[in-house]
């Protein structure tokens, strides 16, 4: 009995939408890199086909890609609460201290040292 030989899948995977679709999963796994590096956090990329019969002697598959790129954390504001229940981000509490102008005074001479 001679055993079959398999068609290597990538052969299947290169002719699937014609192309595009490894045009597809080029894309989305340089874009996926990219938010890995950025945010130093683990992605995933996920190809899943779906084979349905479709006749006689027929196939048809189904490609559907998902990216789950990580997420750089967001960060928070600090706000304090106004007597009157509002949110300020100024301290209410803390007392201000008058600003004035200070005049300018023109640079002193430097003076040069001879080695």
């Amino acid at each position: 009995m001679t055993a079959k030989k398999a068609r290597p899948f990538i052969d299947t995977l290169r002719d699937l939408e014609a192309g595009h679709l490894l045009d597809e999963l080029t894309d989305s796994q340089h874009s996926l890199i990219d938010a890995i590096r950025l945010t130093g956090k683990q992605g995933e990329l996920t190809i899943k086909l779906t084979y349905k019969p479709d006749g006689a002697g027929q196939m048809t598959i189904k490609a559907d890609v998902k990216a789950k790129e990580p997420q750089l954390s967001r960060g928070t504001s600090l706000f304090f609460l106004t007597p009157e229940g509002n949110l300020t981000r100024k301290d209410p509490r803390q007392q201000e201290i008058p600003l004035r102008s200070v005049s300018e005074e023109p640079a002193a001479t430097l003076r040069t040292v001879n080695e």
